[in-house]
């Protein structure tokens, strides 16, 4: 069989069939569970660089395989499954809906900038990333599950804010605007915020 089946593709696998599962959620109107698919992506995505960086006798194909199924993983997870979320939440909008592609336009483009980037400058350099260009499209794994949580506060107006945040966060994505690559601590703040979204959700469940 062609292709690589190793423990460093294992989370890389894991957020992949979270996005799909969180497509299949969302398609059929079950926002909860594809806003908790879209933080499982977000956690195994976190973490696979790191896993897969533990093998330190990876072959210069094994490393290149793994960034392209990588990418490839993100398009579904944070590219194509915020936007089905954001369609159906906005279903309500009747053609403004349209807009939500707009978010799917920007996460593309953002990962294709970002590899073609990654690319040239791993020819320049050999020291790690320190800033990116653009908010990476990882952190609406944090941003569409923190715009759900404005329901039940602007009610009636719900599906124009989430669109108009959602809209604002694309154009993030593509802006040049210089975001600091994570070190631990960030990611764990990130862990941290994405857990207590989680404890909300199950808090509201409650109330």
């Amino acid at each position: 069989m062609i292709g690589i089946y190793n423990y460093t593709v294992l989370f890389t696998i894991f957020g992949t069939i979270s996005g799909v599962v969180g497509i299949k959620e969302a398609s059929i109107g079950n926002i909860p569970s594809a806003l908790f698919c879209l933080l499982l992506c977000g956690f195994f995505d976190m973490f696979d660089g790191c896993i897969a960086r533990t093998k330190k006798d990876r072959t210069e194909f094994e490393i290149k395989y793994g960034i392209q199924l990588d990418s490839l993983s993100d398009v579904i997870c944070f590219g194509a499954l915020p936007t089905i979320i954001t369609l159906e939440i906005t279903k309500s909008l009747g053609f403004f809906q349209v807009f939500s592609i707009f978010y799917l336009v920007t996460s593309l483009s953002r990962l294709a900038y970002f590899n073609v980037e990654e690319e040239l400058r791993r020819k320049k350099e050999t020291t790690s990333r320190k800033s990116y260009n653009g908010v990476p499209v990882t952190v609406v794994a944090l941003v569409i599950p923190i715009l759900y949580l404005l329901k039940d506060v602007t009610k009636n107006y719900f599906p124009i804010v989430f669109l108009t945040g959602v809209l604002i966060y694309g154009l993030l994505q593509i802006s040049k605007i210089k975001i600091p690559h994570l070190n631990k601590k960030g990611l764990t703040v990130c862990l941290l915020i994405g857990l207590s979204i989680i404890g909300i959700y199950l808090l509201l469940q409650f109330l």
